[in-house]
């Protein structure tokens, strides 16, 4: 399985032999993108898995704690050889972000360049800057562990000292609440994340889990997505903050609405199957040659 085009062996006449010479390498380098982004989809479904199984918890009445990515990786570091798990978390994180810019740049899933594909594009690419930052709190966590993470959304506070900075996070709330909230609830609702998925290598009873979970841990994803800029517009709007405009805060201002704990639960249960979603789309996702199609040359770049 290989992320790079089939590489061409150059003719007898053609006065060069380096493509051939580069290609043990280029697919050596192939196979081990495809691994890490295979690794990515594992560590996204735990860094989902863990706030869910956390939110369930405060939904039961339990006592609880910070419910956000960083908690989850604080978790993982803290467990016996956590070090080293967390090296695998940082290795996932990177071929996850790395997956995010090669969708955005080069498309390998055939978005295009309408008005929908550029935003499923301009999506990927935010996502790989999000996951870099998670990269690099993995990568400050695991160098100073006694150290606490903090919270995702405390540039929202930095921004808004700032002049115009109410407008700017005004603008990024609506951005928000549109590309990550309501896209991916159509997305789910639809089930239009199945076009990426290896549909002819899956079992009939792997569709059918893929479709239950897809869908309603997409649709879950994306609701909690839509409070995360709800909270944002009221923060640019001066309205009184109670919390992080992070997953945290989102599911705590889900937690305080009527029927809160119910919706809690429901809420957490949303994030544990979009998290085991995520962990079996490392067999699942469409990551091939036929499917990925980037641009000639670019492992040869990498390798030469």
């Amino acid at each position: 399985m290989s992320l790079a085009h089939p590489l061409e062996t150059p003719s007898a006449d053609s006065g060069s032999v380096r493509p051939a010479a580069s290609a043990p390498a280029a697919k050596t380098v192939s196979a081990v993108l495809v691994r890490m982004v295979r690794l990515g989809y594992v560590v996204r479904g735990i860094l989902y898995l863990l706030p869910g199984v956390l939110a369930l918890r405060v939904a039961l009445g339990r006592p609880g704690q910070d419910i956000s990515p960083t908690t989850a990786i604080e978790l993982i570091g803290h467990e016996p050889f956590g070090i080293v798990l967390l090296i695998g978390v940082g290795v996932g994180l990177a071929g996850y972000a790395l997956w995010g810019l090669i969708r955005a740049v080069f498309d390998p899933l055939r978005k295009g360049r309408s008005s929908g594909g550029l935003a499923q594009r301009l999506g990927y690419a935010t996502s790989a800057v999000a996951y870099l930052g998670l990269l690099a709190a993995t990568i400050r966590f695991a160098t100073r562990p006694t150290s606490h993470m903090g919270q995702p959304a405390d540039w929202s506070g930095a921004l808004l000292a700032h002049p115009l900075g109410g407008w700017v996070l005004a603008i990024i709330g609506v951005g928000w609440i549109i590309g990550a909230g309501l896209t991916q609830i159509v997305s789910g609702w639809r089930g239009k994340f199945q076009a990426d998925l290896a549909l002819e290598r899956m079992s009939h009873t792997e569709r059918r889990w893929a479709n239950g979970l897809g869908r309603f841990g997409i649709v879950a994803r994306g609701a909690i997505f839509s409070v995360i800029g709800a909270l944002m517009v009221a923060a640019a709007l001066h309205v009184r903050s109670r919390g992080s405009a992070g997953m945290g805060g989102a599911l705590i201002e889900i937690l305080r609405q009527p029927f809160g704990r119910a919706l809690l639960g429901a809420a957490a249960i949303g994030l544990i199957a979009f998290g085991a979603f995520s962990v079996l789309c490392a067999r699942w996702m469409r990551i091939q040659p036929a499917a990925l199609s980037l641009r000639p040359g670019f492992f040869h770049s990498l390798v030469s």
